[in-house]
């Protein structure tokens, strides 16, 4: 919930401080600066020398940790989660933790590359910020969809999971594209022709999460789930609660989930 503070607020002042910012389409036409441009615009106006240098620093370190975490996770994902699985089940046989190295970098090496090509999509947003929530909407919404129910619903199946995050993804891709191609089918996405990009995003998550919902708990319905012993400490009905009673009421995650709560519908509320 800090994240606005964090990234709106230094847009909202080089906005009153730097005028003549643009979008980025803009930017490239015209060689004016855009809205990406005002961490670094701030900085070289307000920062000193040694401030600039460390806030360089820091922009660099956060690309390089940011991207790291994510090209480590694509590259261990794919490895044993997708092609170790699929490799075990042709050859019959666990191949040897080399033979997984090796893919894993293989895998990071492709990673980058395709995630090169796919930067380059950035310049058909207005602005970085609605890149990201389109992508949010495309992968971290259905997702969000598939882990609840896996965590809170014994009765989900690997059936469900999967083909209720495919139905999500490729939903929200696919309304995506349709806007895309003919604009008037923003008011059925967004319930308005005149909805901006951030808020088609905000309706496109919404829309896949429950496309996801819908189809896990149908096609869990009709598979066979696994047996409760092996969800003991993944699921929450098949895992015992430790008691809380003998913590006080500041120590109990209740309290401050109750708090955080209110929280996030005091700042929806002032912020819509």
């Amino acid at each position: 919930m800090m994240v606005p503070f964090i990234v709106i607020l230094p847009g909202l002042l080089g906005l009153a401080l730097i005028p003549g910012l643009v979008g980025e389409k803009e930017a490239l036409a015209t060689g004016a600066h855009s809205y990406n441009e005002i961490l670094p615009l701030m900085l070289a106006r307000y920062a000193g020398p040694g401030l600039l240098g460390l806030g360089v620093t820091a922009l660099i370190a956060g690309f390089m940790s940011g991207m790291a975490g994510n090209v480590s996770a694509f590259a261990t994902v794919w490895t044993y989660d997708i092609y170790k699985p699929m490799h075990v089940k042709m050859a019959r046989e666990e191949g040897p933790d080399k033979h997984y190295v090796k893919v894993g970098r293989w895998t990071t090496v492709l990673g980058v590359i395709v995630s090169i090509g796919t930067a380059y999509l950035v310049q058909q947003f207005a602005s970085i910020m609605d890149y990201v929530q389109a992508l949010f909407s495309f992968f971290v919404a259905p997702m969000f969809g598939t882990v609840i129910l896996g965590m809170l619903w014994k009765r989900t199946t690997k059936a469900g999971g999967f083909w209720g995050l495919a139905a999500g993804m490729s939903s929200s891709i696919g309304m995506w594209a349709w806007v895309r191609w003919n604009p008037a089918a923003l008011k059925y996405i967004a319930l308005s022709e005149h909805a901006k990009d951030m808020a088609e995003n905000m309706y496109r998550a919404t829309w896949s999460f429950l496309i996801v919902v819908l189809v896990t708990v149908v096609v869990s319905l009709l598979t066979t789930p696994k047996p409760e012993s092996e969800l003991t400490g993944l699921v929450r009905g098949c895992t015992d609660i430790p008691s809380e009673g003998d913590m006080a009421w500041y120590k109990r995650p209740l309290t401050w989930a109750v708090a955080i709560f209110a929280v996030f519908i005091a700042l929806n509320i002032i912020f819509w």
